[in-house]
């Protein structure tokens, strides 16, 4: 590989550009050099993981591909912080646990207008803290609000929010509850300040733009001081909501390399999903990279308007049994009782379809139907790509959102999972609605055919 072998680097690249590949190439190279020392692959879901693992036609006693919460949780148990499995908090818990901090301080404070703020609120501004690593008020007092500015907190104010976060942790502590799945990173930084042994020599971050600042930095410590620390990444596929820079991570490159060449899509999927970033609320960033050549063609999207939804299934799981006869293909959902339905409608027909998940092996060329959620679908690819329910009512509604995020921020976040379900096809990708199709969707473009399925 021409990426060097020691040192911090970073690799931004458009969708379909190959950094999954390269990174799994580099990952092997690195555990193949002699006396190299262990090299560990890492990436933000478990999905992912099992794709990696699939496509992978080399073993290595060297190398290690897994998730970042399987890394952080061995980590931790290593180093004794972690005997018994149940000290986690989990999201249903942590939710508990902030509410009856806010329940204990607007009980102390009855006053404070910050405490009549939704338990939503303080949700996202915990994740914030904890996934910048603020751990005193000072340091929260000053921090940039970066994808949180909609929140509108007064830097006055926040001290009612630390004062909230404090004791959100001595609740669970008293539970012996010791990390919840957004500040497990500060903690493993800190015990990696403390280690003097590193279990790696080289260390490679597929689909960083999802990691947070902590997280890096956990990754980064991680390293031998002697080995390679190196970042690949899309901020046009940041799509877990934190928009949270990798600038931000403690990264030290005076080099930026750029993948530009589409070696996955069609040129007309890329001109799709250039249309979609047309859109008012796609947000621009100086890291994003545009194709500048593409290798493979392939017909235009296309987008159908049904009548209703029992149409638009009904053509759905008829086109998806058909086209996955030949090639490999997957219906992309937003919600799981989509995927639940559709997977009954495909077995009524005959097809069993496979729901990819973290237990699913293999399906990088099988010719099967898949479905998935546009999070389980992330950095995967599909001869053809079935994107239903486009509707606003069921694609964007703006129903049961955050108190803390404005419609700007709601927007910019969903329309970044219609481009990256988009970006997942090598050749086709059937999109459809019923109803008032979605604000997000390029309608005033002739990058897809349209047709209605009364035609059809």
């Amino acid at each position: 590989m021409a990426l060097p072998a020691k040192g911090h680097i970073v690799v931004l690249g458009t969708a379909g550009s190959g950094k999954t590949t390269i990174a799994l190439l580099r990952a092997y190279h690195l555990a193949n050099i002699p006396d190299a020392g262990k090299v560990l692959l890492v990436t933000f879901n478990r999905a992912l993981v099992k794709y990696m693992e699939a496509i992978k036609n080399f073993q290595s006693k060297n190398l290690v591909v897994e998730n970042y919460h399987k890394y952080a949780r061995g980590y931790l148990k290593s180093r004794g912080k972690i005997l018994h499995g149940n000290i986690i908090v989990s999201s249903m818990e942590k939710e508990k646990y902030i509410e009856k901090a806010l329940q204990d301080l607007s009980l102390k404070y009855p006053l404070e207008s910050t405490y009549k703020r939704s338990k939503d609120f303080f949700l996202e501004e915990i994740s914030f803290i904890e996934k910048f690593g603020l751990v005193n008020f000072e340091e929260y007092k000053k921090a940039e609000r970066i994808g949180r500015a909609a929140s509108n907190i007064k830097r006055e104010n926040r001290k009612w929010v630390f004062y909230l976060f404090e004791r959100y942790i001595e609740l669970r502590e008293n539970d012996g509850k010791k990390y919840d799945w957004d500040d497990m990173a500060y903690y493993v930084f800190n015990e990696l300040k403390i280690d003097v042994n590193r279990r790696y020599s080289h260390i490679i971050v597929d689909e960083g733009q999802d990691f947070s600042p902590m997280m890096i930095k956990s990754l980064v410590e991680s390293v031998d001081k002697n080995g390679s620390f190196t970042f690949f990444g899309d901020v046009a596929q940041q799509i877990y909501g934190s928009r949270l820079s990798w600038r931000d991570s403690g990264i030290d490159v005076s080099k930026v390399w750029k993948f530009d060449i589409n070696y996955r899509n069609p040129e007309s999927i890329i001109k799709f999903a250039k249309a979609i970033t047309q859109n008012k609320y796609w947000k621009k960033d100086k890291d994003m990279i545009e194709a500048t050549t593409q290798i493979a063609k392939g017909p235009k999207p296309v987008l159908i308007e049904f009548l209703n939804e029992q149409e638009e299934i009904m053509w759905i799981v008829k086109q998806a049994i058909e086209v996955g006869k030949t090639a490999s293909t997957v219906i992309i959902c937003k919600k799981r009782y989509e995927i639940d339905m559709l997977l009954y409608k495909l077995k009524e027909k005959g097809c069993i379809g496979i729901e990819i998940d973290k237990n699913t092996p293999g399906f990088a060329d099988e010719k099967k139907v898949y479905l998935s959620t546009y999070y389980a679908a992330k950095g995967l690819e599909f001869d053809n790509v079935f994107i239903p329910f486009l509707s606003k009512k069921r694609f964007s509604s703006f129903d049961n959102i955050l108190q803390t995020e404005s419609e700007n921020e709601f927007y910019a976040d969903r329309i970044k999972l219609l481009y990256v379900a988009a970006t997942r096809s090598k050749y086709g990708l059937y999109m459809s609605y019923s109803g008032e199709l979605t604000q997000l969707f390029p309608k005033k473009s002739n990058t897809y055919d349209f047709y209605k399925g009364v035609d059809l």
